[in-house]
């Protein structure tokens, strides 16, 4: 990643020992949003996520992401980087099949809003508005909501 282009903002993140260090270039909106699914993993990390093109992350330590920990949720496809010093899961890319049985896959890339640093000029984790998505019922379809789905936290 080189300069974020003029719609986005370069920010830094880490995991909480430093061992796992980042930039990410996030475009907010105003108020900036971020994320929450009700499935057992993101519910049980307390995953916020910002998704954001892979391009638009720079990881500054360790050297490649195979040097962190990847937990791989429900197939090797998905990838749940975290810190395995301290633990805490920093970013999860990769693809998956929905509908289910439809031969379409979709990809993505999603940082952990909770892991960017603070403070920072530009980000207030404070004023960001949280999205709720029913990911523990493959009800993705249903789009997002202000308040969690049901078996999900704020």
């Amino acid at each position: 990643m080189s300069e974020a282009p003029a719609d986005k903002q370069t920010f830094t993140g880490s995991c909480h020992c430093g061992f796992i260090k980042y930039k990410a270039a996030v475009a907010l909106t105003d108020p900036p949003t971020a994320g929450r699914c009700n499935c057992t993993i993101c519910l049980k990390q307390g995953f916020t996520g910002i998704r954001l093109p892979r391009e638009d992350f720079t990881l500054l330590s360790p050297s490649s992401l195979s040097e962190a920990r990847d937990y791989q949720i429900r197939s090797p496809d998905i990838h749940k980087y975290f810190c395995g010093t301290c633990g805490i899961h920093v970013c999860g890319e990769g693809k998956f099949e929905y509908p289910a049985g439809s031969g379409t896959m979709h990809e993505f890339f999603s940082v952990n809003a909770l892991t960017l640093d603070q403070p920072q000029d530009g980000l207030d984790l404070s004023r960001f508005k949280i999205n709720y998505v029913d990911g523990r019922n493959d009800n993705w379809g249903a789009g997002v909501k202000d308040v969690p789905w049901p078996g999900g936290a704020v």
